[in-house]
């Protein structure tokens, strides 16, 4: 009998780099989508990630492709998925806006609710979530936040009121039928350490990189208003994808696996970042403190709730992620790993565009 997993998300950033790791654990891997499915352009992505891990490329072959949409049982079963062993949720709508609030429930809360009750996972269903860092505290509160349910969120949109309410809905089915349920909280997740980068995205620190390129070329220095002191979670995404599957393995193997678990490291301050990135880049591209040209203006304008969760004073509890996932699994962001990934991005950035460049420089 085939071992199946189903993903959602998985051609992102996060997703196409978990996917690649769990790929040689199961016999078949769904891959569920928003829109029409585009299963060639998803084999692509995923071969990228292969290719630059190391991996067999022959293993995306193992893949199929589906549309979220009027997902039932029935269009399980017919395409070979009757029986599925874990699901990985990790696809999401991204929106502040207040007028979409509707569809932005509707994608990231009513979503994993159907995909719990459609694929009834036999071993686990693990949700994507990242309340855990957008929505508790603020500057002034030094809480630690303990690997259970949120309930003092601070950032109200629509974005986070989904993901809360998913987390809240997904831990009620849990309890009242005892349904195989894990919510994982990402930090902000960057570029990989072991790695080169493969993919673009240009959310988080993606957008910082792309700013990082145009402040070299103009010479200029961009100031983020953050506090250098504080440390706020971060997360390789290779490293991620590590120590999901070494929690993918743990539910495989019949252990212990809890409700909740915080995914991101916090040993690295804003202040030894941007310092970090000065040094590999070998010039003061980045300051802290408020900003005070257009450039930092409009940057912080487009980005208020990265440099708000830059600004984050809480911590976040990971000692049951410790005790589950074993040492080479788990995450770690310093100064070295910080500024590889900003680099190495920049660098693949540079490589995209040569003919565009070389125009530029001649006119």
């Amino acid at each position: 009998m085939s071992r199946n997993l189903v993903v959602t998300g998985g051609g992102g950033l996060v997703g196409a780099e978990l996917t690649a790791t769990l790929l040689p654990h199961f016999d078949r891997v769904l891959l569920l989508t928003s829109g029409a499915p585009d299963l060639a352009g998803l084999r692509a992505r995923l071969t990228r990630v292969l290719e630059a891990t190391g991996g067999g490329t022959a293993l995306v072959e193992r893949t199929e492709a589906l549309s979220l949409d009027g997902l039932t049982g029935q269009r399980l079963r017919a395409a070979g998925f009757g029986q599925v062993a874990q699901v990985w949720n990790v696809g999401a709508a991204l929106s502040y806006d207040k007028d979409k609030l509707g569809a932005t429930v509707a994608a990231n809360a009513s979503v994993p609710l159907r995909l719990l009750e459609e694929c009834a996972p036999a071993e686990r269903f693990f949700h994507v979530s990242t309340v855990g860092v957008t929505g508790p505290g603020s500057p002034g509160r030094r809480d630690i936040v303990a690997e259970a349910p949120v309930w003092r969120p601070d950032a109200v949109n629509p974005y986070v009121v989904s993901k809360l309410l998913a987390e809240h809905m997904l831990d009620n089915v849990r309890h009242l039928t005892g349904a195989p349920v894990s919510v994982l909280r990402l930090g902000s997740v960057i570029g990989p350490a072991g790695h080169t980068p493969v993919q673009a995205n240009r959310a988080g620190h993606y957008t910082l990189v792309e700013m990082l390129a145009k402040l070299r070329a103009r010479s200029a220095t961009l100031t983020l208003d953050a506090d250098p002191d504080v440390a706020p979670p971060l997360a390789h995404v290779d490293q991620l994808a590590a120590s999901c599957a070494a929690l993918s393995a743990r539910a495989a193997s019949g252990a212990e696996v809890a409700p909740y678990y915080h995914l991101g490291d916090q040993s690295l301050t804003n202040g030894a970042a941007t310092a970090a990135v000065n040094t590999a880049l070998g010039a003061q591209l980045l300051r802290l403190g408020p900003p005070d040209t257009a450039l930092d203006r409009a940057y912080a304008s487009v980005n208020a709730d990265n440099v708000a969760f830059m600004n984050c004073g809480f911590r976040f509890d990971h000692a049951v992620l410790d005790a589950h996932v074993p040492d080479d699994a788990r995450i770690r962001v310093d100064e070295d790993s910080y500024a590889r990934f900003v680099t190495g991005q920049l660098a693949r950035s540079a490589g995209r565009k040569p003919a565009a460049t070389t125009k530029g420089r001649a006119a």
